[in-house]
């Protein structure tokens, strides 16, 4: 069975952009944030300012419905 990150689906798509808007990453317009998929995994991309989080599965800890996020870039202040 693949691991939710690894699937490209319209509902994994969903739970990722939700996970990552009620976890301690997301700040300001949640309107900013998007997700896609690239490379077999889920991705999240502040537009504003070109932030990126790399989307893992996860359990316990800051993880939001069974999701983390690792900041790979740091983008640009807005």
């Amino acid at each position: 069975m693949p691991l939710k990150t690894e699937t490209n689906t319209p509902k994994v798509d969903a739970r990722v952009l939700a996970a990552f808007l009620a976890s301690a990453y997301a700040f300001g317009d949640p309107a900013t944030y998007s997700t896609f998929f690239e490379h077999g995994q889920w991705w999240v991309e502040n537009r504003d300012t070109g932030a990126q989080w790399s989307v893992v599965d996860a359990e316990g800890g800051s993880s939001v419905d069974g999701f983390d996020f690792e900041r790979v870039t740091e983008g640009e202040d807005a």
